[in-house]
């Protein structure tokens, strides 16, 4: 009669135990990072031999709790985490690509167009040197040229300051995530395997494990109880966080004045540095250097322009009859470009030998294959296949983590329809174990009874 309550007494534990479980499940079904969770219930075996393999002599016992489960796949979820790395880097690249691409505008107010209108106001001065409308169109066109490499330095200047401010944010946020995954580690050494809260860990490592790889390519093993340790993806000997201990690394950016970016990791061994594979941060450091080429390019174009008004207008003569003055300064830098004057005589119209317009005339000439017009349809032509590039990739990626996160999802994610099916199961389980005991007990008092 005991073992009787006893099975119904275990049966009503255990079905207790899996109705939380399923309640756990429906009440969480749309929190993020959540994995859906089972409780394993096994059978508890009675023998009345030393053997428990001698069968013959087992009889049932009730019920046992094997403790609560996650359905987890960590081959899915590896692969998920590489592919977040990867589309965290395309999505990067992309968004601070197409930043510098607004910069470099080769609209019909771009720099491109502001370059051809200098040659095209000084072939309309040849026609009229004496005309101030014509010489103050040349100034206008020169003024805005100069203008518009300002503009277009200070974007590409801006679009790198921004890339690095997204890598700083993006390393200071990875460093608080290896610290915070650095204490679920502590804190999963201590849970005993099995519990809820060792499931709660569990979950909140995976979730920390996502956003780390989304900011940087990582290899993680997995030891027995959970803890996790990682690795910086292709360096071996760049631990991000040890299982063993609680200190982790300490990722830093450095900033050239040019704009590259570059990292070091330090804290767990000494400091090196490191060129991620994947992930936001390799994207950033990636796109920092194709910029910081862009400005380098474009300060190359402004030189050639300054370079080429200031030798033409130096090689005539202004209408002061004066030799030829540079009309820009500072031409070394499209930041620093500027007029050297306002002065509507100092433009050289008259060539050296007397011709009053020949020195305008000379100046479409220098419309070369090579010259800074030239470069920079070429600069702007690549930068679009760049961009084009970018953005194929990271269609590509994002597509793969979709598929690899829905792969997980099928895994670990609640179906209410499934739920709802395993509650009425355990209510109906919990019920039958009930009406053991309800009949143990009616049994009981009949015979108790039969005494009186």
């Amino acid at each position: 009669m005991s073992d009787l309550l006893s099975i119904g007494r275990s049966g009503v534990i255990a079905y207790r135990a899996a109705l939380s479980a399923v309640g756990e499940n429906v009440a969480n079904a749309e929190t993020e990072g959540y994995t859906r969770r089972t409780v394993a219930i096994t059978e508890s075996g009675v023998g009345a031999s030393n053997s428990y393999q001698y069968r013959a002599s087992a009889i049932f016992g009730g019920a046992n709790i094997g403790g609560v489960k996650r359905v987890f796949d960590d081959y899915k979820a590896a692969y998920a985490r590489l592919s977040q790395s990867e589309a965290g880097r395309g999505e990067a690249k992309l968004q601070w690509l197409q930043t510098s691409e607004s910069a470099l505008d080769d609209s019909a107010v771009g720099l491109g167009v502001k370059m051809s209108s200098v040659f095209t106001a000084a072939e309309a001065l040849s026609a009229d040197v004496n005309s101030d409308t014509a010489r103050q169109t040349v100034m206008t066109a020169l003024e805005e040229a100069a203008d518009q490499f300002n503009t277009t330095g200070t974007r590409l200047r801006e679009a790198s300051d921004g890339v690095a401010t997204a890598a700083r944010v993006t390393v200071d946020g990875l460093n608080g995530q290896l610290k915070a995954l650095s204490q679920v580690n502590i804190g999963l050494r201590r849970a005993a395997e099995g519990t809820a809260a060792h499931a709660q860990l569990l979950d909140q490592r995976d979730g920390l494990l996502g956003k780390i790889s989304t900011a940087i390519g990582v290899d993680v093993r997995l030891e027995d109880d959970g803890r996790a340790d990682v690795r910086l993806a292709g360096y071996s000997n760049v631990t991000l966080v040890d299982s063993e201990h609680a200190q982790t690394a300490f990722l830093g950016v450095l900033e050239a004045s040019d704009g590259h970016l570059s990292l070091v990791s330090s804290g767990i061994t000494t400091s090196i540095s490191i060129s991620p594979q994947s992930g936001t941060l390799s994207g950033l450091v990636d796109v920092s250097n194709t910029i910081a080429s862009r400005r380098s390019a474009l300060d190359a174009i402004a030189t050639s322009f300054s370079n080429t008004i200031n030798s033409w207008n130096s090689a005539g003569v202004d209408r002061n009859g004066d030799p030829g003055a540079n009309l820009y300064t500072g031409g070394t830098s499209a930041l620093t470009m500027r007029m050297t004057t306002t002065d509507l005589s100092k433009i050289s119209a008259q060539s050296t030998d007397g011709v009053a317009n020949g020195n305008a005339l000379a100046l479409r000439a220098q419309r070369t294959p090579d010259a800074a017009e030239a470069k920079w349809s070429l600069l702007v032509a690549a930068h679009s296949q760049v961009v084009a590039s970018a953005k194929a990739e990271a269609s590509a990626s994002s597509t793969q983590r979709e598929g690899a996160l829905l792969a997980v999802d099928e895994v670990t994610g609640i179906d209410l329809d499934v739920e709802a099916a395993q509650l009425l199961r355990f209510q109906q389980a919990y019920s039958g174990s009930a009406k053991v005991i309800q009949v143990a007990r009616e049994i009981l008092q009949e015979v108790m009874g039969l005494f009186r």
